[in-house]
């Protein structure tokens, strides 16, 4: 009779505890994904950055007026190194993508 009780007591203690211990392996990648991003990005000053990139910056209208807020240096998860740049533009935020050579690197769409 107990075993009657203890059994399917088992079975749903076992599947309701299951999403419990699944979502905390999921924070746990995700929290390990979120450590490996930080640890690919170095703030960069932006007197710092490669003359390449600098000089692209000046010579581009869009972007020889504006203040450069904050500079970064990143590594993509082809292993090349780029920098993402954000300046202020007039109170609103612009961000630009530079490779090492200072050609801006520009998102494509994937169809």
């Amino acid at each position: 009779m107990k075993t009657q009780f203890i059994i399917p007591a088992l079975l749903f203690l076992g599947m309701a505890s299951a999403p419990v211990f699944a979502t905390s392996t999921v924070s746990e990648t995700e929290a390990v994904q979120i450590m490996i991003q930080e640890q690919e990005k170095v703030k960069v000053d932006p007197e710092n950055l490669p003359e390449l990139v600098k000089e692209t910056i000046a010579q581009n209208p869009e972007t020889a007026s504006l203040t450069i807020s904050e500079a970064w240096q990143q590594t993509s998860e082809e292993g090349a190194i780029y920098y993402k740049v954000k300046f202020d533009n007039a109170g609103e935020e612009l961000v630009k993508k530079y490779d090492a050579d200072g050609k801006e690197i520009r998102e494509t769409t994937k169809k």
